[in-house]
């Protein structure tokens, strides 16, 4: 259905053993990948939402051990983090990028500013081990809830919470959320490449090229183009 320059369908998708029917909304115009993450963010809420249905899930506000966690963002989300912090008011902005300097320095400090070689889980326990928090955790509460990263939607356990907050994880059992969010690194660059949240500031500072606008129901089909792989 399309109208008012927009285009709503029905997404259905099996994902995993899940069965998946979504309707998502999107811009018929040509715009940059921005625009289509909020029709994202619904469908990971779905797919969330039905493996959610026959778990006991032990995660709640406020335990906030995960906001700890290297977080993986893309291009795409990084762009719209980076849109969300400038609309803030003066005075939550600064407070915002301050926590956010203060995280680089720390993350610099530790060598973790760059990969160096490092595999994925390696380079993630080390982060853990800092205790840093993320920039936008307030009160022990994600104070970005409804934009938080897709990956952060993704990621619940059904074990005791206590545990998380072990520095090897032992005892943690992950809900089986599939990860949607590694086509949605893919949305812009091909490689899947992506940056740690609290790097924002500085993934920021480096040069990238122009940002690519196409439709929405483009965005889309290379979203389901690489959620196929």
């Amino acid at each position: 259905m399309a109208g008012s320059g927009q285009s709503t369908a029905t997404l259905r998708l099996k994902v995993g053993n899940l069965d998946i029917a979504h309707p998502i909304t999107v811009p018929n115009a040509a715009v940059p990948a921005t625009e289509v993450l909020p029709a994202l963010q619904g469908l990971v809420n779905a797919v969330v939402g039905a493996t959610e249905a026959d778990l006991t899930i032990s995660c709640r506000k406020g335990c906030a051990a995960c906001c700890r966690h290297l977080v993986p963002i893309s291009r795409t989300e990084g762009e719209a983090l980076l849109a969300l912090v400038d609309a803030m008011p003066k005075e939550r902005r600064k407070a915002v990028r301050a926590r956010f300097a203060s995280a680089e320095a720390q993350i610099t400090a530790a060598g973790l500013a760059e990969p160096a070689g490092r595999g994925d889980q390696e380079m993630s326990l080390a982060y853990f081990a800092l205790r840093l928090a993320c920039p936008f955790l307030e009160d022990e509460s994600c104070s970005i809830h409804p934009d938080r990263p897709l990956v952060c939607r993704e990621h619940l356990v059904t074990s005791p919470a206590a545990l998380c907050s072990g520095l090897a994880q032992e005892g943690v059992t992950p809900a089986p959320v599939p990860k949607l969010s590694l086509a949605a690194q893919r949305l812009q660059d091909e490689d899947g490449s992506w940056f740690a949240l609290a790097m924002l500031m500085a993934w920021n500072r480096k040069p990238r090229p122009p940002a690519r606008r196409r439709s929405g129901t483009e965005w889309v089909q290379r979203f389901l183009k690489n959620l196929s792989r």
